[in-house]
């Protein structure tokens, strides 16, 4: 092999393992209305929070205040990511409106997909933890930042 093809496949390869690692980096499996992708695999290592909620859902709204600071907490900790889920399929725009409406300042998912990992909760609201693999039960009904708090702590200590 002359030089020149050495060069040419060593260009084209490095060109395919770079294609191949921007892929696996853009892909995600659930995107918050607000723009934040998220990826299981890269949540492995945290405590995640998901809390149900619907407009329709009186305690959900009412909730709301304590879910945003809540929200402040897990932004002072490196290993929590908490986000809500929209339980009926909205569009953007009608999310957008629930978000501004209730001033939700945590992250907001419309759309699950195939790829998440808890299924809709039979009652509203209702909160789950995970962390290394194993999902708490949920906890259902109006959460208080303090009670969010200590759930984590005694579900990550167990």
């Amino acid at each position: 092999m002359n030089k020149q093809n050495l060069i040419i496949a060593s260009v084209a390869l490095a060109s395919l393992v770079f294609g191949i690692w921007v892929h696996q980096h853009q892909r995600y499996d659930f995107m918050s209305v607000q723009g934040d992708t998220y990826q299981w695999n890269s949540l492995a290592n945290k405590v995640v929070i998901v809390n149900y909620f619907a407009e329709w859902c009186a305690p959900c709204l009412k909730e709301v205040p304590e879910l945003n600071a809540f929200e402040q907490w897990v932004n002072e900790q490196s290993d929590v990511v908490f986000f809500a889920v929209s339980y009926d399929p909205l569009s953007p725009a009608d999310l957008n409106r629930i978000i501004d409406q209730y001033n939700m300042k945590f992250p907001v998912i419309g759309q699950t997909g195939d790829n998440f990992t808890l299924e809709k909760p039979n009652y509203l609201p209702a909160t789950f933890i995970l962390y290394q693999g194993n999902t708490s039960k949920a906890l259902l009904g109006e959460q208080t930042r303090d009670s969010l708090i200590e759930a984590v702590e005694i579900f990550t200590q167990s």
